[in-house]
């Protein structure tokens, strides 16, 4: 029996999707997306929702051609202005992206390229609350199939397209034998952070092992900018989390991850 896909398979499937059939989402995949949705926000005590068959939400991008039939949309919302938040919002929203990747759905990280007060009007926001972001789903016109039944083959296909940063530019701090004598865990951590969407591909988390204390950090590189940083931050950290096989990260610039 084949063995069953992993979160560590949907990082290194995921790419992100911006062709999408104009098929409804189907109820089996609706009631296995608000679960997954319920589970998360119970643990991160966001607010993060699932908004189906919303066609003016991206009625100007799918316009434009930045999108084809874009039509569903999880909105992230959570606490105003709350850094710490942000950086959760992003941890917490790409488990549901890899989630849905594991259910044979497309994905795709949206800031500007949707209509935001539209979505804010479909969504439910509460006093104290604000909309970050928006994660566009549906079915991906582009290797639909390849997502619900052969995943080699799909991992091999982005292995050669998903352009990235290496080992090296990732741990600016670290020296190359620094690198090389760094534990296993960490390097898997990294090499699956590599793989996490960021806005504008800007791949700005970077990551460090601190050998007197067998524990690693994760930090936006300094020269970095934009509003949207500390949600990459997060995105990162899940994948990290997930490559080095678990552990727990502190929140925060600069924060720490301990293996168990």
């Amino acid at each position: 029996m084949a063995e069953q896909p992993r979160l560590i398979d949907a990082i290194d499937i995921r790419t992100t999707t911006r062709n999408y059939d104009p098929t409804s989402l189907a109820e089996d995949h609706i009631r296995k997306l608000d679960m997954t949705i319920s589970a998360v926000n119970t643990l991160s005590g966001l607010h993060i929702q699932l908004i189906s068959d919303c066609p003016d939400v991206f009625a100007g991008a799918n316009a434009s051609g930045h999108f084809r039939n874009a039509n569903n949309v999880i909105a992230v919302v959570g606490p105003k202005e709350s850094p710490e938040a942000y950086e959760q919002a992003g941890f917490y929203a790409q488990r549901i992206v890899l989630a849905a990747t594991l259910y044979g759905l497309g994905t795709g990280w949206v800031a500007g390229s949707w209509d935001r007060q539209a979505a804010a009007q479909r969504c439910s926001i509460l006093p104290g609350e604000e909309l970050y972001l928006g994660i566009t789903i549906g079915y991906p016109i582009d290797q639909a199939q390849l997502l619900r039944s052969d995943f080699e083959k799909l991992r091999e296909i982005q292995s050669k397209h998903r352009p990235s940063i290496s080992l090296a530019e990732a741990t600016p701090d670290m020296s190359a034998a620094e690198v090389e004598a760094a534990p296993d865990w960490f390097k898997d951590g990294v090499t699956a952070a590599l793989k996490a969407p960021s806005a504008m591909n800007a791949q700005t988390p970077r990551f460090f092992y601190d050998a007197a204390t067998g524990t690693a950090k994760a930090f936006i590189a300094p020269e970095a900018s934009g509003r949207f940083l500390l949600n990459d931050l997060g995105i990162a950290k899940l994948h990290f989390q997930i490559g080095a096989g678990g552990g727990t990260w502190q929140w925060g610039n600069g924060a720490s991850f301990s293996r168990p």
